[in-house]
């Protein structure tokens, strides 16, 4: 027998295990989860096949830790390429007599008796690498084993009697205090006694290194270079995680790199230049912003894009086309997008003259620096007229495009597919009350709580506005009546015709009369028709609307194979060649795309049509996404929004002059 570590996605469950059926593994789930550790290693066999070895290894002890383990890949808590260490095992037979032995005989211990049992090992001077050697698991598991093993007794009896999770135990080892993990837990009261809550209250002012922008600008080297110190969480999934102790280290170490890229920054000819650590909504409401244009494409650049789109009208015309043909057409269509895409974005000198420059840190922890910032008490008369003159002869202050990377969609297309991801949201979540409540809610509280007395409130997928027509799906999905989800809102559409009023003035007493279940029937139906999950050319990526079409969308279970699917017309046709190889090869083979690869683009959209249908492939932008919410682009749209600032909106405006922009 042999002790290794094997991949999740290589591990199979044997026709050995005695556990075959459904099985319980919620205590498991949790376990795994709240660790990233496997306590107990699989036993396996390698699978073969014809004789053969196929790669893959047969769990035939351990099939609830596998189960467990699946079910957390799933939820893309885990890799599929975890490592799990297993005890490979030459013999069928003895394969079968273990786990007859394992499940019929061993009652599993509580995890506390096993926290118990490590810290013993360590009172008799076991270190933690040779209790780590001796049970054949990593260093790292005995650590948190250990640290565990510390948390308060009267703690521990809660969670021997299931009481409290391991979320909280791992909550509790943030501090070796006994009495402060009691009181974390038993000085508030049952409905405040969450996992995170009790962590929030442990870690006090401490900052987390891994979530923190602040200390992410600065790095963990460079803090610890300078003298300061981190408090390290065994339970984080990043190796080096922890909490920074000396904030006051910290923010020097942040304000001395903030000031000389600002140092840097002075000689582009703004009216000042500040540094700030954070630059959140609060204070970005009160200022006005200049955006920059796209200059002209140089003559050179004009020069290169004609002659490169004759040569590759000469090219697809050609029949046969060979290989070598289409990797030059593929090699001109990369350099006219990225010639199309190469206009810098400038500010006039005369908008630098009267604006400034804030450098500050962005949420992810990289610098961050808007430009064209316009202070409260500015000289708005002078942005007035200097965004008079830009209106008429190619304005300097307007809203900006998100620049692209090569390869990416075209604007009408990106419209067309997050169009179609919309009505299929809104199809979805009409049968959904439990979810078009709480995204009800969400959105109120946005306006009510997180807007109020702002002119601008921060993004949501659901619309509160009275003018619903603006994005519907059908202003910018192509066959959209004819989709499965603009039938499926025309069938609802009609239904609710018949069943509500006819005048808005019955429309109270008629709800009065409803009972609560078919008033959250009517929520989910009003919630959905203010769905807007359409992404325009100038939203940034990870918008807060975006972000919050992500959380209504993984609330769903949205699939969007189930509402759309690529077609010569709809897709194919209206991307680049290299992008219908690509994604022919991602559903198939790379035999399969380049047996398809010299067609004509129209023969190539109609064949990557058919050879995908029902493969449930999907465009990246239809794709589950990991959701990332960035709070420093939630603030930039806010910033955004609110464009004026505090300019005097009383002043009547001069003849010729338009107000700054504000979007």
């Amino acid at each position: 027998m042999t002790v290794r570590e094997i991949q999740l996605s290589k591990l199979v469950l044997s026709p050995n295990n005695m556990r075959q059926g459904e099985v319980e593994i919620g205590d498991l789930v949790a376990d795994i989860g709240a660790t990233k550790t496997v306590l107990q290693n699989l036993r396996v066999t390698a699978q073969q096949q014809n004789g053969k070895a196929t790669g893959k290894f047969e769990v035939h002890v351990g099939g609830r830790r596998l189960r467990a383990l699946n079910v957390l890949a799933q939820r893309k808590d885990i890799p599929r390429s975890f490592p799990v260490l297993c005890v490979v095992c030459a013999d069928e037979t003895a394969a079968l007599e273990e786990s007859i032995a394992e499940n019929a005989v061993r009652l599993a211990p509580h995890p506390a008796d096993q926290f118990a049992a490590f810290h013993a090992l360590s009172q008799t001077g076991k270190t933690v690498s040779e209790i780590a050697e001796r049970y054949s698991i990593a260093p790292r598991i005995v650590e948190r084993r250990l640290k565990l093993a510390t948390v308060s007794p009267r703690l521990m009896t809660l969670f021997r009697a299931d009481e409290i999770n391991l979320d909280h135990m791992a909550a509790f080892t943030l501090t070796d205090d006994q009495a402060a993990q009691e009181a974390a837990y038993f000085d508030f009261p049952e409905h405040d006694r969450q996992a995170y809550r009790v962590k929030q209250r442990l870690v006090g002012g401490r900052v987390n290194s891994q979530n923190n922008a602040t200390a992410k600008f600065v790095g963990l080297d460079a803090y610890r270079a300078a003298g300061g110190e981190v408090s390290q969480d065994l339970f984080a999934q990043a190796d080096d995680a922890g909490y920074i102790t000396d904030l006051t280290l910290l923010e020097k170490l942040a304000s001395e790199a903030l000031e000389a890229e600002a140092k840097a920054l002075r000689p582009e000819g703004w009216a000042w230049v500040e540094t700030t650590l954070s630059f959140d909504y609060s204070q970005s409401q009160s200022y006005g912003r200049a955006y920059p244009t796209v200059a002209p494409l140089t003559p050179e650049a004009l020069g290169e894009i004609g002659l490169l789109t004759s040569e590759m009208q000469i090219l697809e015309a050609v029949d046969p086309q060979t290989d070598q043909t289409m990797e030059r057409v593929s090699a001109i269509e990369d350099r006219l997008y990225a010639l199309e895409s190469s206009g810098e974005e400038v500010y006039a000198p005369e908008v630098r003259a009267i604006t400034g420059a804030i450098v500050t840190i962005a949420d992810d922890g990289s610098l961050r620096i808007e430009r064209g910032c316009a202070k409260p008490g500015a000289d708005t008369k002078a942005l007035r007229k200097l965004d008079g003159k830009a209106t008429q002869g190619g304005s300097s202050i307007t809203r900006e495009r998100a620049k692209k990377p090569a390869g990416a969609l075209p604007d009408k297309l990106v419209l067309d597919l997050t169009a179609h991801r919309t009505a299929a949201l809104r199809a979805a979540l009409i049968e959904r009350h439990d979810v078009a409540f709480v995204a009800v809610v969400h959105s109120l509280l946005l306006l009510t709580h997180y807007g109020a007395g702002h002119r601008s409130a921060p993004a949501s997928t659901i619309e509160l506005r009275a003018d619903l027509s603006a994005n519907h799906p059908r202003k910018h999905a192509q066959g959209f009546e004819a989709s499965k989800a603009g039938e499926a809102l025309k069938h609802v559409q009609g239904r609710m015709m018949l069943l509500l009023p006819t005048s808005h003035a019955d429309l109270w007493s008629f709800l009065m009369a409803r009972e609560p279940d078919q008033l959250m029937e009517l929520v989910a139906y009003a919630a959905s028709q203010m769905v807007d999950a359409v992404k325009q050319p100038f939203d940034r990526e990870n918008s807060a609307r975006q972000v919050a079409s992500d959380h209504l969308a993984k609330a769903l279970g949205l699939d969007m194979t189930q509402w759309w699917a690529p077609t010569a017309q709809g897709y194919f046709g209206r991307v680049s060649k290299s992008l219908i190889v690509a994604a022919v090869e991602e559903a198939t083979t790379a035999q399969a795309a380049e047996n398809i690869a010299n067609l004509k683009k129209q023969e190539l959209a109609a064949e990557a049509e058919r050879r995908l249908d029902g493969k449930g492939w999907l465009p990246t932008l239809l794709r589950p996404r990991d959701i990332v919410q960035d709070e420093d682009v939630l603030e930039d749209e806010a910033f955004d929004a609110e464009g004026e600032g505090d300019l005097d909106e009383s002043a009547p405006w001069d003849e010729g002059e338009v107000p700054m922009a504000a979007e």
